[in-house]
Formats: C-alpha cells, sequence, structure tokens
C-alpha cells in the first residue's frame, strides 16, 4: 500500500505560458486554461517541478511561509500541484481514439508575433488591414467555389495543378486559420493558445486551445470563434492574387478546397467553429424564448445528423471487414497496399466511437435546455 509520503505530485503550472495583468493571472497549458491570483502564481514559480509533500513542505517554509502543509492542501485543491500518475490502458486507448499532437506553443507565437508588432495600437491595426483583406478573399474565394475558376480568375489557366503544392498550401492556410484563433486570444486579453493537430470524428484537424473564453464578453467571444477565417480569408486573398498573376492552376485548386474546408467550419452540426459560434450566442441569449425554441430545432438537427453520420459510416464496415479479411489470409498484401485497409479501418473505428458519443454530447446540452443537471467533464474548445 503507497502512503502519502511516497506519492509524487508535479507542479505542472511552473512551465505554463503565463498572461498577467493586475488582477489576474492566466496559466496556459495544453488543454486547459487556468485563472490564478498573484500569489498563487508566485508560489508556483517558487516551488520545484515536482516531488513528495515533503519536498513542498520544505519549499513552502523555505519561501518564509507559516502552516506549509495548509498552503499545500490548497494548491493542491485549486489543481496547481497534482498527483502525478501513471499512464493506464485506458489513458492509452483515449489517445489512440483521439491523438492530440502540440505543434505550435503559445511562447513561440509571441516571439513572432513581436517581430511585426508592438502594442495595442498595432494589432488593431493589423486585425482592421487583415478583415478587410478576408472579405474580399471569402468572397473571391466562394465566387471560385461557385463559378469554377474560369469566371473567378481573370487570367486563363494551365497546365495541371501538383498535388503536393496543392496539400502544402491547404495545410499551410489550416494552420494559418488557428493562428487567427491565438491571435484574436491574445488581443482579447487572455493571451496566445496553443496549437495542435488531432483527428475529430474521421476528419484530421487542427485545434487551437481557447479554455477561458468563457470569461470575456460576447463581442470578444465572436472574435475568436471568428479570428481563424479572419487570417484564412486573407491567405485566400494572396493565393488567388497569386493565381491571378502567374496562372498557375495549383493556387486555384488550394484556394477552392480551402473554401470547402471553411464552410465545413461553418457547419453547426459539427464540433467545428460555427458550433462554438452558434454555443456562444446562444448561451448569452438562452434565457429568451426565441432561443431556447431555436435551441430545441438545433438539438434536433443535431441528433439527427449523428443518426445520418453514423449510417454512412456503417456502410462502410462491410468494405472494412472485406479487406481485413483479405489482409489475414494474406499478410503480404500490407505491404503493397494493404496498409490503406488498416488506416481506413482505424478512421471507421474512431468515426463509430465518435458518432456515439456526440449522442452523449446531445443528451447532456438536453439536460441543460430542460434544466436538468448533469455532471460532465468538458472538452477543450478548437
Amino acid at each position: 500500500m503507497i502512503s502519502a509520503a511516497d506519492i509524487i505530485y508535479e507542479n505542472h503550472l511552473k512551465k505554463a505560458y503565463s498572461v498577467k495583468d493586475e488582477q489576474k493571472h492566466l496559466a496556459i497549458t495544453d488543454t486547459s486554461c487556468y485563472h490564478l491570483s498573484v500569489e498563487t502564481a508566485w508560489l508556483i514559480k517558487g516551488l520545484p517541478d515536482s516531488g513528495a509533500q515533503e519536498l513542498y513542505f520544505n519549499s513552502l517554509s523555505g519561501l518564509g511561509l507559516n502552516e506549509p502543509q495548509k498552503i499545500f492542501n490548497k494548491l493542491v485543491s485549486l489543481g496547481a500541484l497534482r498527483k502525478k500518475e501513471k499512464r493506464s490502458w485506458k489513458d492509452l486507448f483515449r489517445m489512440f481514439l483521439a491523438p492530440s499532437i502540440k505543434l505550435l506553443s503559445a511562447q513561440v507565437q509571441e516571439k513572432f508575433f513581436k517581430i511585426f508588432m508592438a502594442g495595442p495600437v498595432a494589432i488593431n491595426k493589423v486585425t482592421q488591414f487583415l478583415a478587410t483583406l478576408s472579405i474580399i478573399g471569402l468572397l473571391w474565394g466562394t465566387l471560385l467555389l461557385i463559378t469554377g475558376p474560369e469566371k473567378a480568375i481573370p487570367v486563363p489557366l494551365a497546365g495541371k495543378a501538383s498535388g503536393f503544392v496543392v496539400c502544402l498550401l491547404i495545410i499551410l492556410g489550416s494552420l494559418i486559420h488557428e493562428l487567427g484563433h491565438s491571435f484574436a486570444a491574445m488581443s482579447s486579453g487572455i493571451g496566445f493558445r496553443p496549437i495542435g493537430f488531432s483527428i475529430y470524428l474521421i476528419y484530421p484537424v487542427f485545434y487551437t486551445n481557447v479554455s477561458g473564453i468563457e470569461k470575456v464578453g460576447l463581442a470578444r467571444k465572436i472574435l475568436i470563434d471568428c479570428g481563424g477565417f479572419v487570417f484564412q480569408g486573407a491567405f485566400l486573398f494572396l493565393l488567388l492574387l497569386v493565381c491571378s498573376f502567374t496562372g498557375d492552376i495549383a493556387f486555384a485548386e488550394a484556394a477552392r478546397w480551402i473554401m470547402v474546408i471553411v464552410f465545413f467550419n461553418l457547419n453547426p452540426l459539427f464540433r467545428t467553429d460555427g458550433y462554438w459560434l452558434y454555443k456562444d450566442v446562444y448561451t448569452e441569449f438562452k434565457a429568451k424564448r426565441w432561443a431556447r425554441g431555436l435551441h430545441y430545432f438545433y438539438l434536433a438537427a443535431f441528433v439527427a445528423f449523428s443518426f445520418y453520420f453514423l449510417w454512412r459510416i456503417g456502410g462502410s464496415l462491410g468494405n472494412v471487414w472485406h479487406g481485413l479479411n483479405t489482409l489475414i489470409h494474406s499478410p503480404e498484401y500490407l505491404f503493397s497496399g494493404g496498409y490503406r485497409i488498416l488506416f481506413g479501418a482505424y478512421f471507421i473505428f474512431i468515426g463509430l466511437a465518435g458518432g456515439l458519443r456526440r449522442f452523449q454530447e446531445g443528451r447532456v446540452e438536453w439536460m441543460e435546455l430542460r434544466g436538468g443537471n448533469i455532471s460532465v467533464t468538458p472538452e477543450p474548445a478548437n
């Protein structure tokens, strides 16, 4: 049996990205945002990275504080200190279902943006300039998506688009989208945010941790929710401008697919930007009768779409099973194309798990709408 003296605690906020002003101190990790008092933030910086209770008691005493055990217990209850847990098979299984890879830290973003701007005046000017380019880019991109490059691009396009270049530009556009969310969070006073990669349902996605957004007003929430479109729209404008001067079809094809991604992100039935925008606006007005009526309609559409998604995923099970059966009887096929079957099986599996999880999410929102109480662990916002 493990005694209390043998339990190891970790000071996981010590190296977190921090944002501070006179009233508050934010500690931003890869998945969460902690609101700390100035005194608590000072304590965290002065305590060791990890260790047993006795080490923390001695460290607190060394800082000249009385009642170190009481302060230690308070830090644990706040979540500033936590038990250092070994990863269980359940944790590994969750990582398998929803992998999360950190790509760009908040600290790196802060250093990058400081090169180009300093102070709120510069930030406002950059935001206004990018918003103007974004509106033009999104309208131009919509025209391209609807009418095709022949009518949207003023010069004739020749040749065949390079698949590598198109994919590279699409990925770059998606990363720029996430930078837009992070930049909007910073300009709203809650700091730059880490950017990562994961899989949502069956779709590879980039995401930005904007937890703590509930502390800002509705206008700031909308800015953060839509910040990705501002940056992505400006990038679209540049792509289409380059395409108009060079006639390179790869830029037009990349712009077309980026617009598809934009409309996908606007769909409130997925947990993407459109959903969080709807959620933040609904939360602000949920006491109104019209808002509650609209939310009933939304939940009905959410459940119907979940059934449709599972039906489409279920329709692929036969092909996946046939492919896996082929691999079992002919293992050599793995290196000549069979690996695609394994990837397909993986995405089908996590798609089924994610589709079923949507019903739990819908139930939680239904209980909230009906005034019931239900305890859940909130997911990080994307």
